[in-house]
């Protein structure tokens, strides 16, 4: 039943119904599907369907009864759910985050603004061109304010227009130095701080870093990156430029299958590993999931040849039984904190930037252990 497009189910099944009821093929008082019923009409989880009827309920096409169910609104309570748009705050937010412990994002702005008397509209993004057709289109429907969190480093017209005209907006997870646009972020320095000095207190020297993105597009990666290279410093350790590696996205962009791209990345380890290093600090915990694979391919010890840092402390590591040790985000308060400074700008008209550092912690597993140069 669904087209090819990009869309998230939950988008195009509000489409359909939407479409339907613009049409009149469903008319004011008619009742939809239950969830169960639509999930087995259109061959996706209750969860899409919950998702689908919430919309079309906050964009005020369906009213919904307790122990009823969905009904078709008429046109005037339509026009009374639009006026009342301005009390709505949009979260933008990549779809590859919508799951585990990331989901804490949208549960800590959800308690916030709620208790406030608002309400929270998700719409998740699959890439950038989707994200730019929702910075642009939600401001005009007459959304109050949006929670972004950015794919990448783009879009900086629409946000400066933001910014200059005072559209209540804030970016998590990842900030832009160049445009003063309100904040919150986790404390990436530090967590990559905290990650070299518990290496350098079990002994180990020759510490690499691992990204897949580079330290120019990301400000994560670079303030990781900042945060490492401090550490070293202050322990008065070499930077090597040759245990850094950055960049993995691009470089492997172009392979077509993933055979080729773990290739790449088990080259780029075997170099590492003649280079001396017996520590390894990664971007994020997808990576180092990836780099233990292959090391244990490779027939190399965790931690007692080899110790592994991620970052972001995942429910994907307990899902696949990975003991790693990691730099826990806290992203319920990240989330919350975001739903704080858009309310206070709407309610204070408060518009300058606001920069909000929520603090991590290392969580300390079986991936790291005391250096063992001797072979």
């Amino acid at each position: 039943m669904f087209n090819e497009e990009k869309k998230p189910l939950y988008m195009q099944i509000f489409e359909y119904y939407k479409q339907k009821i613009n049409n009149k093929e469903l008319l004011p008082n008619d009742q939809l599907p239950t969830e169960i019923e639509m999930a087995e009409m259109f061959g996706v989880s209750r969860i899409t369907t919950k998702r689908a009827l919430e919309e079309l309920e906050r964009e005020g096409f369906i009213y919904r009864k307790r122990g009823q169910g969905s009904f078709v609104s008429d046109l005037h309570q339509r026009k009374i759910n639009e006026s009342n748009r301005k009390n709505v705050i949009s979260m933008i937010i990549p779809a590859t985050t919508m799951r585990g412990r990331n989901m804490d994002y949208v549960k800590g702005a959800t308690d916030v603004i709620n208790q406030k008397g608002y309400y929270l509209a998700l719409h998740i993004t699959e890439n950038e061109t989707q994200e730019r057709e929702m910075l642009m289109n939600i401001p005009k429907d007459g959304i109050s304010g949006i929670i972004f969190y950015p794919i990448s480093r783009a879009h900086f017209d629409l946000l400066y227009i933001m910014h200059i005209t005072g559209y209540p907006i804030v970016t998590i997870d990842k900030h832009f130095e160049s445009l003063p646009i309100s904040y919150v972020i986790c404390d990436n320095f530090n967590g990559a701080y905290q990650s070299v000095s518990h290496l350098v207190e079990l002994g180990h020297k020759n510490i690499a870093y691992i990204a897949s993105s580079t330290i120019e597009s990301i400000s994560t990666v670079r303030q990781r990156f900042f945060g490492y290279c401090s550490a070293l410093q202050e322990h008065n350790l070499k930077i090597e430029r040759e245990f850094v590696v950055l960049g993995l996205a691009d470089q492997v962009k172009h392979f077509k299958d993933e055979m080729e791209k773990t290739n790449f990345l088990k080259a780029k380890l075997e170099r590492l590993l003649k280079k001396g290093v017996t520590a390894i600090i990664a971007e994020n915990d997808y990576i180092a999931v990836s780099i233990q694979k292959i090391l244990i391919d490779m027939g190399v010890k965790i931690p007692k040849e080899v110790s592994l840092i991620g970052f972001d402390n995942l429910d994907v590591l307990e899902q696949v039984g990975i003991m790693l040790t990691t730099v826990e985000q806290n992203f319920y308060e990240i989330g919350k904190a975001a739903a704080d400074i858009i309310i206070e700008m709407l309610e204070n008209g408060k518009r300058e930037q606001i920069k909000r550092v929520v603090p991590v912690k290392l969580v300390i597993k079986e991936s790291t252990g005391p250096c063992n140069t001797v072979k």
